[in-house]
């Protein structure tokens, strides 16, 4: 997709990865006219603002040259804290190798040729900077000509060796990307030299056979120190040829699918599976080398491009120098062209005026121009993701300590051929609380072993606060006989205790009897007691059951229940050391009896008898006992009778002026078998019955 474009003529060269923002660098090509037969020759200094839509590009800075240009490049070299930095050196048509500052080009403060010299004999088009040293720059030009320039001491150049015969142009040069003292050239007829500058000898030369490869670029791999491509011009083999040192005898691979003859090639420093290449077909292709597919085709214009080139600081970006006098800026992500289209429509209206052009100073109206629908138009990206989008590395933690980590592995370097390297995944065990570790080993092994309860006493131990003691000391209950007790006692509820207050309270001198009411006994109790009662209900029809056979437990059974408040009211458990509190701690512990006789003692007798009930029958009776011994009147004697069914101290202690009240208590509550007995063999009521000339066997039904 393009971003930026301009009009120029020239050679570009993009600012090294540490600058921002990024800039590019146009100097006027060598050996090119446009329309307007124009001579002059400048090198500008652009600013790629992609906040700004269009496609135009900022100027920053130019300066007139008197040569124009076949090669140039911007060098990290001498770049300063702030502004643009770096040297632009610049090979020029009469063999001139030129070195300017880019900030003194920007600025126009102060002198920006640094250095000159005109060491070559014929055009300079060939130049490459050293990877590792900065300061090291090659250029190559006529007759076999190849020059190591020191930007530190550029008045002196070095040759890598003796010239190569017969003397050839030197078309390309080009620096390792992983060896820093081996250098290549290559010459128009196809032919490639390796250098070795420690040694300032050629160590190896390769050529193609068919003698029909005309070179036009060359490239190191950016990670294979020994492999590299050479692309050949020739309309007959227009061919991308990989060649490896180690097998120097016949090409690696050929990339073939260009038409007409290569004119420039790029190879991304970012990810080693994107190689560029133009041709005179008008295409701009980008390859996969390992592969040799195609992945991308850049949608450019109808014209020849010269010069293509990777932005070393946007690995996305490339610039594109046309025959037709166009610098356009790509990216290989794709994206829409909507933003540039609205653009172009902006800059067409603004090109006319609302004035009237003849003078007239009225003004015109608005031109209604019908509009079709917009489109949406997208440009595809690379088929395969690169790989500086790729994710290099990542990590995640499992549960227990457990960390999966991946990496995208590196193909062996040493394969000529490309090898599918397997992707594998790692799970490694990180230790960062070993005290954790180890209190969750001893927790493991005591699971195992079953051996909870030890393991909870040396808990009890080592805990260093009350709290955590009472925490674990709660948890031992668990695995522990009579756990409710227990755990009663760590709440600070001891029946010993309470039994000794409730004795203190009552003022008398219990011995206590260590037990109180179990909860399951107490729920035992409670379900035989219901099903008495249900068992009594369903027997109403029983001829064997009397009125005077009901209990007490039956009489409160049949109390309606209270409805509930709707709204619930929040109260306190008193635990004081009074009556109200020595009960509520009775009850807690489940002290019935105790319970009973604090109320008894306090004269609150409906209290004593509802939870009598909940005692259980022994507690009841001795508990309706109590209460009849001490309620002496007229009515409590009967009301005795009623409920302990004891109807013979009844009929020896009644009146005898209330004698027919005792024989219609003994009609009611008497069984038909105890009726005779009580009449018969009790004096007292023969006296009455006798008294009163009544048959007692009259009485019987």
């Amino acid at each position: 997709m393009r971003l930026k474009e301009i009009q120029r003529t020239a050679h570009p060269a993009w600012s090294p990865a540490p600058h921002h923002p990024i800039c590019l660098a146009l100097g006027t090509s060598a050996q090119q006219l446009d329309a307007s037969f124009n001579t002059t020759a400048a090198l500008e200094i652009f600013q790629v603002d992609f906040a700004d839509p269009s496609l135009d590009m900022k100027l920053k800075g130019s300066l007139p040259t008197s040569n124009r240009l076949h090669s140039l490049v911007w060098v990290n070299f001498g770049a300063g804290e702030d502004g643009l930095g770096g040297r632009l050196i610049g090979g020029s048509e009469n063999g001139t190798v030129t070195v300017y500052s880019p900030e003194a080009i920007v600025t126009s403060g102060e002198e920006a040729i640094i250095g000159q010299s005109d060491k070559h004999t014929g055009p300079v088009r060939a130049l490459d900077f050293n990877p590792f040293q900065s300061n090291l720059l090659a250029s190559g030009a006529n007759d076999s000509e190849i020059y190591i320039w020191d930007l530190n001491n550029f008045s002196n150049p070095m040759t890598p060796g003796t010239k190569s015969q017969p003397p050839e142009d030197i078309s390309v040069v080009s620096w390792n990307r992983q060896v820093q003292h081996i250098l290549a050239s290559a010459n128009p007829s196809g032919k490639a030299v390796v250098w070795d500058l420690r040694k300032n000898e050629p160590i190896i030369k390769i050529s193609d056979h068919s003698n029909r490869m005309h070179c036009s670029g060359m490239l190191w791999h950016p990670e294979v120190a020994t492999q590299l491509v050479l692309a050949s011009e020739d309309d007959r083999m227009p061919v991308i040829q990989m060649w490896d040192l180690r097998f120097a005898t016949s090409p690696l691979k050929v990339l073939e699918n260009h038409t007409r003859g290569l004119l420039s090639i790029a190879w991304s420093q970012a990810d080693p599976e994107l190689l560029l290449s133009s041709a005179k077909d008008n295409r701009i292709l980008c390859w996969n080398p390992n592969t040799g597919e195609v992945i991308y085709e850049l949608p450019t214009t109808n014209q020849w491009c010269f010069d293509i080139q990777w932005c070393p600081r946007n690995p996305a970006l490339l610039s594109a120098a046309s025959f037709d006098g166009w610098i356009s800026v790509y990216s290989v992500m794709g994206g829409s062209l909507e933003a540039q289209q609205q653009s172009r429509a902006d800059q067409i209206s603004s090109s006319f005026d609302t004035m009237d052009p003849f003078g007239t100073g009225q003004v015109l109206p608005p031109l209604q121009v019908p509009q079709a629908t917009p489109q949406t138009t997208l440009v595809a990206p690379l088929r395969k993701p690169p790989k500086w989008v790729r994710r290099p590395v990542g990590a995640s933690f499992a549960f227990g300590g457990k960390l999966i980590t991946f990496e995208s592995p590196k193909a062996p370097v040493q394969s000529p051929q490309p090898v599918p390297v397997p992707r594998q995944v790692f799970v490694s065990q990180v230790t960062t609380e070993t005290e954790l570790l180890q209190r969750s080993r001893e927790l493991q092994a005591a699971l195992q072993s079953g051996s909870l309860s030890d393991y909870c006493q040396a808990k009890i131990h080592k805990a260093p606060t009350d709290s955590e003691q009472d925490i674990w000391k709660f948890l031992l209950v668990n695995f522990e006989d009579e756990a409710r007790v227990k755990f009663l006692r760590l709440l600070g509820f001891s029946k010993v205790d309470l039994e000794r207050k409730i004795s203190t309270c009552l003022g008398k001198n219990v011995q206590p009897n260590g037990h109180g009411v179990d909860a399951n006994d107490l729920a035992e109790k409670i379900q035989l007691l219901s099903t008495q009662r249900s068992e009594e209900s369903g027997d109403a029809v029983d001829s064997t059951k009397t009125p005077g056979s009901s209990s007490p437990s039956d009489f409160f059974s049949q109390i309606p229940p209270q409805p509930q408040d709707k709204e619930k009211i929040s109260f306190q458990i008193p635990v004081s050391a009074d009556a109200d509190g020595l009960i509520s701690q009775a009850l807690l512990v489940g002290n019935f009896e105790g319970a009973v006789d604090l109320c008894l003692n306090d004269g609150r007798y409906a209290e004593a008898i509802l939870l009598a009930i909940s005692g259980g029958q022994e507690l009841l009776q001795k508990t309706q006992q109590t209460y009849l011994d001490k309620q002496r009147n007229s009515i409590s004697m009967l009301i005795s009778s009623v409920v302990t069914q004891n109807w013979g101290d009844m009929v020896q202690s009644c009146d005898l002026d209330n004698w027919k009240e005792a024989l219609a208590a003994l009609l009611t509550y008497a069984h038909p078998k105890q009726f005779a007995p009580l009449c018969g063999k009790n004096t007292r009521m023969l006296r009455i019955v006798t008294k009163e000339s009544v048959n007692p066997d009259l009485l019987l039904p």
